[in-house]
């Protein structure tokens, strides 16, 4: 598809902002300052499910940002307005102003240039938001880690996840390590907060066009989208918002085309001083095919006759390529400000999701002999094929209930937080296959063409059928103790989670019933100088809903559990540099492994759980503007992530799966302020990830790769007034357009990372 073809279908979302709408706001020309790239971060936060107040900008000079300085606020750290400098858990924040710098397409783009996370850890996958924190899934289908707005998602199967477009956000929010005293059932490696835009006391907008295209820039995809906030009557008391996209077109996998379409309109009510309650809608379309394949390991991460596949290669076939989810949420988030001693909060959010997935996959690895049933098979080129269908429904709500107060004992003052929450998820999901030998098989890998898939609707044979209804209540309890320059922060919670899980096919029901009390305790001292150290303890827990027939016992399994120890030194310079150094030891407990006397159970290993994994690991990250208009965000990771018990013997001492031993990072963003490119602005950046292992064998080792991103931006209005508000910009990821394997989880199950990306983007604000 064409970059015209690409825009030419976005052309009605074009027509939703101009006209006059852009008129209404036209008396409101000041540059936005809740999105300016220059904006201080210094802002108000966010409390359960707030937004962060705006940045400032003091007169007409901009000033450039740097993003989650010491000073900023963070809802998930504390669920409280606490600056994350005071907070004993690490926390990283990507502002609005960073993605749209970048023009993140994704939340795990985003996110790649944030120490202790892996981007897709697993390869493009246009389905979910993947990353990994610390060494353990935080989201997509690893975990339920994700939230938004402090609310948790709803859990579920394959194909009951959700997933949100980064022009959706305020920020996201990285809590790391284990958050089970505040949010309950999570994996221990870190909480992905995302932060929605909300209503703005100040009148803004934005609208903007944009193209990308994809590796060699044959394949290209159009956006358009646009954002209005601003008072909704002269008092302003009552506050709008409304914010839509669109993008459709083609991918970095050809033949897969894909559209998305979002719409959130919102409105704030500020009834009282302080107090104001907000009621947000999302839905989002996501249309067409997806970017998600199992590749072979010869072929990708090993060479199959001196070749490799290349890193847009489609080895499914276009018309069994359906990826088509509808999404909606509505939510809404009140704050009662009783009086200086007591605030009151409900977040309360419903979620729907519906889905249907169809993908051909391969079926083992390429072959190195070519059986006679196969005509025109090619040794060294031709791999065997599978066909899936998974259908998932799921509806669930989920609510927080905050009360937080103030009190002084002696010379210690005392902010004080008390809760209870609550989480219902229904969801059913299902996946038929159609079997390899009904499937024809990829002749050439490197040169792949369809081979027809007419006959799979017919032959699709029921695999997985299951239905279940989730709960999990919680109560939590929170105490930041302030006495002088030292921070402590104690809390507790005790969890009650149930999963009844119904298997369709057999007819047979388990029931799994979980509780676990997890706390956390911590200290920070703030120096005159800016050093800040600080120390935490943090647990988790997990529930693992499985059924119990897999079990020695035969009883269900029961939760993993996590602890992490972490220490570290800050240090804070103003507003201008903002530095953490840490390190930190994450256990998790109660691992599934096979039992050691082989025990079978049906046809598989019967399953114990005294496995126990280890991550050892030290993080560095630094954000800081410099004097001569030029912003700088560097990052590394050492990670140690090992297997410490297991009845596999030979796993024990092993690295633990997609957790790469060291990771780097260095952007940079330079303005030119005078001559004659004044109104320039440009970087770039550079990512490593180090080399780890896809499986606990430790049989296949994934090299590491180092990728190069640039960026040019133009602002018309520096240079020319007339003009305020407009800009062009050019992103591109990964120039050099390198081939890397993000991971091998198997011999026929390898995906590999983003390509190249170009991405123009015209873009005005008011």
């Amino acid at each position: 598809m064409s970059f015209s073809h690409a825009v030419a279908g976005l052309l009605p979302v074009v027509a939703l902002f101009g006209g006059d709408m852009a008129d209404a706001l036209a008396d409101t020309p000041e540059t936005a300052s809740s999105r300016s790239h220059y904006a201080r971060s210094h802002a108000g936060g966010s409390s359960g499910a707030t937004p962060p107040k705006q940045p400032v900008v003091i007169g007409k000079k901009e000033e450039l940002v740097v993003t989650a300085t010491g000073l900023s606020r963070a809802s998930s750290a504390t669920k409280t307005r606490t600056p994350i400098i005071e907070s004993p858990q690490t926390i990283s924040i990507v502002n609005r102003e960073e993605i749209e710098l970048r023009a993140s397409p994704t939340i795990a783009d985003a996110l790649s240039y944030t120490a202790g996370v892996q981007a897709e850890p697993s390869g493009i996958d246009s389905r979910v938001d993947e990353v990994s924190v610390r060494g353990f899934g935080a989201g997509g289908f690893s975990s339920n880690n994700n939230f938004v707005d402090g609310l948790r998602l709803p859990s579920g199967g394959q194909w009951t996840r959700t997933s949100f477009d980064p022009f959706a956000l305020q920020q996201i929010e990285v809590l790391k390590g284990p958050s089970g005293a505040l949010y309950g059932q999570t994996a221990p490696g870190g909480v992905v907060n995302l932060v929605t835009k909300r209503p703005t006391a100040k009148s803004e907008g934005e609208f903007f066009l944009q193209g990308t295209g994809f590796t060699d820039l044959s394949n290209w995809q159009g956006q358009a989208s646009g954002d209005l906030s601003g008072r909704l009557n002269k008092s302003g008391s009552l506050l709008g918002r409304a914010v839509a996209m669109a993008k459709y077109g083609d991918t970095q996998v050809n033949g897969v085309q894909l559209g998305r379409y979002y719409f959130s309109p919102s409105m704030t009510w500020r009834y009282a001083p302080k107090s104001s309650w907000t009621v947000l809608a999302q839905y989002q379309r996501d249309q067409g095919g997806s970017t998600y394949q199992f590749l072979p390991a010869t072929g990708t991460l090993y060479a199959s006759k001196g070749r490799h596949i290349k890193n847009n290669a489609n080895l499914g076939e276009p018309h069994w390529n359906t990826f088509d989810r509808n999404q909606a949420l509505v939510g809404s988030f009140l704050e009662h400000h009783f009086n200086r001693f007591f605030t009151l909060r409900n977040n309360t959010r419903y979620t729907y999701i519906d889905t249907l997935y169809r993908a051909t996959v391969l079926s083992g690895d390429t072959l190195s002999k070519c059986p006679a049933t196969i005509a025109g098979c090619i040794p060294g080129e031709t791999i065997a094929r599978r066909a899936v269908e998974g259908r998932g429904r799921s509806q669930g709500v989920t609510t927080d209930l905050q009360l937080e107060g103030h009190m002084t004992t002696g010379p210690v003052r005392h902010l004080l937080l008390a809760g209870t929450d609550y989480f219902y998820t229904n969801w059913n999901h299902s996946r038929d296959l159609v079997q390899s030998s009904l499937v024809l098989p990829v002749l050439n890998i490197f040169d792949p063409s369809s081979r027809g898939s007419s006959g799979f609707a017919g032959a699709l044979s029921p695999q997985v059928y299951t239905s279940t209804v989730s709960q999990q209540n919680g109560i939590y309890f929170q105490d930041q103790l302030k006495a002088g320059r030292l921070r402590v922060t104690v809390g507790g919670r005790q969890d009650w989670a149930r999963d009844n899980t119904l298997n369709v096919l057999k007819q047979t029901r388990y029931i799994t019933n979980s509780s676990a009390f997890t706390w956390r305790a911590g200290g920070v001292y703030l120096f005159d100088n800016g050093l800040v150290p600080y120390f935490s303890y943090a647990q988790s827990f997990q529930p693992q809903v499985s059924d119990p027939s897999t079990s020695l016992t035969g009883e269900p399994f029961k939760p993993t559990t996590g602890d992490q120890y972490e220490a570290g030194l800050r240090y804070q310079y103003g507003k201008s540099i903002y530095i953490t150094f840490g390190g930190y030891q994450i256990t998790q407990k109660n691992t599934t492994t096979p039992n050691a006397a082989g025990a079978m159970c049906g046809t598989s290993t019967c399953l114990v759980q005294t496995g126990k994994a280890r991550v050892r690991g030290l993080e560095l990250e630094g954000r800081a503007n410099l004097p001569w208009d030029m912003a700088v965000i560097f990052t590394g990771t050492r990670s140690d992530a090992r297997i410490r018990k297991s009845n596999t013997a030979s796993e024990i001492g092993n690295y633990m799966p997609q957790g790469p031993k060291w990771m780097a990072s260095l952007f940079v963003d330079q303005r030119v302020r005078h001559g004659l490119l004044k109104g320039t602005g440009l970087g770039g950046g550079v990512r490593y990830t180090g080399h780890s292992y896809g499986d606990t064998a430790n049989k296949l080792s994934i090299p590491g790769y180092t990728l190069f991103d640039m960026f040019l931006r133009y602002d018309f209005g520096e240079a020319h007034p007339r003009y305020q508000g407009l800009t062009f910009s050019l992103n591109m990821r990964n120039i050099a357009n390198k081939r890397f394997v993000a991971t091998c989880t198997a011999v026929a199950a390898c995906y590999y990372g983003q390509g190249r990306s170009l991405t123009a983007r015209l873009e005005y604000r008011w």
